[in-house]
């Protein structure tokens, strides 16, 4: 019950997710960080925000600049738990 109610709420999101991705995000965090490690994540991660900061001047308000930055760190700060995740898992 639990994981059709959070399928539901994903069909109500955009989502690429296919059903094996559904059934074993763990497979699909682990693909992730076998594509690409965790310091050119960091790396690639920063470059998305550089960019966005690079580039943003012309159209987003101190708000919207504030927001990115929160965005930017707690999605690293995801990026960092959900590596750790998978290796401890890994190991188990």
């Amino acid at each position: 019950m639990r994981k059709k109610k959070i399928i539901r709420s994903l069909n109500y999101q955009p989502t690429k997710l296919v059903r094996h991705q559904i059934d074993n995000p763990f497979k699909v965090m682990t693909y992730f960080f076998i594509d690409f490690t965790i310091h050119e994540t960091r790396d690639n991660l920063l470059e998305l925000y550089q960019g966005w900061v690079y580039h943003s001047p012309a159209y987003a308000d101190d708000q919207a600049i504030k927001d990115m930055l929160c965005f930017y760190i707690q999605l690293r700060e995801f990026l960092e738990d959900s590596y750790l995740y998978t290796q401890l898992t890994k190991h188990m």
